[in-house]
């Protein structure tokens, strides 16, 4: 099986934006083609743990779909402090690190950065 990796770490409430959206909308695409799919969640791409504005509520819906689907998430530590999370996390994402995102970059057959 194909392992894709995506690594967003642009801000999904980022007027004018899309690169948290397509980010999202791409994960689901690799995973309807039976990849394994795997994002990793660093710097402002940790905002898509938060809850939904409206202005980014599809991309959220589609995030929790997306998570009951199989989508694998995992987000930098470091990140989720330096952005002041204060909020619960969604069940199934996990914390990691940059070592951590270094393993899944090796395993990846495909990586792709937002």
């Amino acid at each position: 099986m194909t392992i894709a990796l995506i690594v967003l770490h642009a801000d999904p409430a980022e007027a004018g934006n899309p690169r948290a959206d397509t980010a999202v909308r791409l994960a689901g695409a690799m995973l309807a083609e039976g990849k394994e799919v795997r994002l990793f969640l660093a710097g402002h791409g940790i905002r898509l743990l938060a809850p939904a504005r409206q202005s980014t509520e599809s991309t959220h819906e589609l995030f929790q779909e997306l998570l009951e689907l199989g989508l694998t998430v995992q987000y930098c530590g470091t990140s989720l402090k330096n952005q002041g999370w204060t909020g619960s996390l969604p069940d199934g994402v996990t914390k990691s690190s940059m070592k951590g995102l270094s393993g899944w970059i090796g395993a990846a057959d495909e990586v792709v950065c937002f």
